[in-house]
C-alpha cells in the first residue's frame, strides 16, 4: 500500500511540473498583436491595392466628421484592433491603424509574419464566424 500511495504522489507532482513548466515557468504562449496593413502589404500587395476601393478603406473619416473619432462606442468598429494590443489607441499614436484593415477580419498578425511554413501562415489567421456582426448589427449603429 505505501508503495503504491509514493506512485501515486510521484505521478501528481509529475504532472504538476509539467503543467507549470508549460505555462508559468518557461511563460504564456506568445500572443498575437496587431501590425498594420503594411506588413500585409508586403506579402499581399494585391488584396492591399484592391482594399483602397472599399468602403472600410475610408470609414474612420465618418466619424471624424461627425466628432465621434475620440468616442470609445465608434471606435471599435471605425478602427483596427481599438484598445488591444499592437491596436489603435488615438490618432495621434497610432495613425496607421485607422480605418478597418486586414486584421479586423482575419484577427492580428504579428504570429503570422513570423510563422516560418505557408501552413503555418495560413493556421494563424482566420475570419471567426459572425465577425461582421461585431459592427454590422442594430444595437451598436443605427445604419445597419
Amino acid at each position: 500500500m505505501r508503495q503504491l500511495v509514493s506512485t501515486v504522489i510521484i505521478g501528481v507532482l509529475a504532472v504538476c511540473l509539467f503543467a507549470l513548466s508549460k505555462a508559468s515557468v518557461w511563460g504564456e504562449i506568445e500572443k498575437a498583436t496587431y501590425v498594420g496593413m503594411e506588413k500585409c502589404k508586403e506579402c499581399h500587395p494585391g488584396h492591399v491595392e484592391s482594399y483602397h476601393s472599399w468602403k472600410y478603406s475610408k470609414n474612420f473619416r465618418v466619424i471624424q466628421m461627425r466628432e465621434k473619432d475620440r468616442d470609445p462606442d465608434c471606435l471599435p468598429c471605425h478602427t483596427t484592433g481599438y484598445g488591444k494590443p499592437g491596436g489603435f489607441s488615438s490618432v495621434a499614436e497610432t495613425p496607421r491603424m485607422i480605418n478597418k484593415q486586414c486584421e479586423c477580419c482575419h484577427g492580428p498578425a504579428s504570429l503570422h509574419l513570423k510563422a516560418p511554413t505557408n501552413l503555418a501562415h495560413r493556421e494563424t489567421l482566420s475570419i471567426p464566424k459572425n465577425i461582421c456582426t461585431s459592427c454590422h448589427s442594430g444595437h451598436k449603429h443605427p445604419g445597419y
